[in-house]
């Protein structure tokens, strides 16, 4: 079916945002600056490609008749005075037959329907692949890079999927890990937005706001939309969105699972509460944090469905004290109780100021029955609980390399276990460290690539590692039997 366009501004604004949904930045009403002269360009669009700034000028023609040879002409001479790569123009109606003449060897593309446009760039990437890159880490760690700037960052393995969040693409890509075919891609909602300009008039802009965690429960994929006032329910054989569930808040925060799957737990990091959601009915009860605590990133629930753990930035107390600075805890939920029983203090204390830090990431290690707590902007590492006690075991420290020049800190954002081993992505060290799970020493630091920011998230699917790496625009898979034959050699 066709859309329906009201007037040219709309025409305009939807493919400004269509380029927007592909990681590019698109520019409505764009003054561009040529050589000879200023040119107004109703979407100007801008993207990176292998390092270099790609520039296009998109002509949007909502117009009752076909574009003739004499506009093409007309849009070639601004591309080449402004210097575009490439031009582009949308229209509805077509084109004369002179103007597909007067693209003839040039850098100009006509385009027939918007609509058409959109289905052959989500068909093309569709049924494309992972693309290996020649400047893979290594022969342990190969990077395969998506085939427009998605930059993937959070990351989902259930039932032989890989769910992909990609932050530049604004969508989630469903790859298949072995072959790296991307099977599927679900696109998630779009928002109206009005901007005053300096003119004090206001924009109608239309956005599309990137996915942050997922979690999986009754057939469905929960989506936090990140910025957005809601939570969305994917339909994951369909992929049709079936539900928009609305959180005080929004979608910034991290999930969790019950056991049973019925229940999916949000802890919110704008409002200072945990939400619970029936994954059938889609009710929704808030939980307030403890305290004066606020903000999380972070939280996990214990296999036995008994208790949720919950990591606050903010907030705590250590015998009593709360000192100036962050405060950051990790809050423990009685579900059974509906209390929390403990609250056990994160920060570091130095003269007497709290560190600023952040429980980033929480997982569960059945076999000794600890946790593992890694914090974002803390000198501790990983810190090592007892679930049972709520006690502080140690903490693992991590001393920055070469790598990471700017902090005092690694940033271990994101664990998974795989056999003995605890796997950490330390994102300003760029490297994926091993550490024995019962002694905690590190085995080996793979090194995962140098980009003004590191890796984000990681999920072992079978024998591999599978790392998201937003800056350098690719996952990056990571032999661990290899990987592990080179430590007992």
């Amino acid at each position: 079916m066709t859309t329906e366009f009201n007037d040219w501004r709309q025409y305009q604004d939807e493919t400004a945002a269509f380029f927007r949904e592909q990681g590019c930045s698109a520019e409505v009403e764009a003054k561009v600056q040529g050589v000879r002269a200023e040119h107004e360009i109703d979407v100007w669009v801008t993207f990176e490609r292998l390092g270099i700034e790609c520039k296009w000028a998109v002509e949007c023609k909502l117009w009752n008749s076909r574009v003739p040879k004499e506009k093409v002409l007309a849009v070639k001479a601004i591309v080449d005075d402004v210097g575009a790569d490439k031009g582009l123009i949308i229209s509805e109606k077509g084109f004369q037959s002179g103007a597909y003449d007067a693209t003839q060897g040039s850098n100009i593309a006509l385009i027939t329907s918007l609509d058409e446009f959109k289905k052959t760039v989500k068909t093309n990437l569709d049924s494309s692949s992972l693309i290996e890159s020649d400047q893979s880490p290594s022969t342990l760690a190969r990077m395969y890079c998506f085939p427009s700037e998605n930059k993937p960052h959070t990351l989902l393995f259930q039932d032989d999927i890989l769910f992909v969040g990609n932050w530049g693409g604004r969508n989630i890509a469903l790859v298949d890990p072995p072959t790296k075919m991307i099977l599927d891609v679900i696109e998630l909602d779009n928002y109206e937005f009005i901007r005053a300009d300096s003119k004090s008039q206001h924009r109608r802009e239309i956005r599309r706001y990137p996915p942050g965690s997922m979690t999986v429960a009754d057939g469905k994929l929960f989506v936090a939309q990140v910025f957005s006032e809601f939570i969305l329910a994917v339909d994951i054989e369909t992929r049709a969105i079936v539900k928009r569930i609305p959180i005080p808040g929004g979608g910034e925060g991290e999930f969790t699972l019950s056991p049973d799957g019925r229940k999916v737990y949000f802890s919110s990091n704008k409002v200072p509460k945990f939400f619970i959601i029936d994954s059938v009915t889609y009710d929704v009860e808030g939980v307030a944090y403890p305290g004066n605590g606020r903000g999380s990133l972070s939280i996990l629930a214990h296999p036995s469905g008994e208790k949720l753990y919950i990591g606050i930035q903010r907030g705590g107390e250590l015998n009593g004290v709360s000192y100036p600075g962050g405060n950051s805890f990790l809050a423990v939920y009685d579900l059974q109780n509906r209390r929390y029983e403990s609250n056990i203090y994160l920060a570091e204390i130095t003269n007497q100021q709290s560190d600023d830090s952040t429980p980033i990431c929480v997982t569960y290690d059945s076999r000794y029955d600890y946790l593992y707590v890694g914090m974002f902007q803390s000198r501790r590492g990983i810190y090592r609980i007892n679930a049972e006690s709520n006690q502080i075991v140690d903490n693992i420290p991590f001393e920055p390399n070469a790598s990471c020049k700017h902090f005092a800190w690694v940033d271990p954002l994101a664990q998974a276990i795989y056999e003995d081993y605890l796997l950490s992505v330390n994102r300003n060290n760029h490297e994926l460290a091993v550490l024995d799970r019962a002694s905690a020493a590190l085995k080996k630091s793979i090194p995962l690539g140098e980009a003004p920011n590191g890796p984000r998230d990681i999920v072992v699917v079978r024998q591999e590692a599978v790392i998201s790496y937003p800056e350098r625009n690719g996952l990056i898979f990571v032999d661990l039997v290899e990987a592990l034959c080179l430590l007992w050699a």
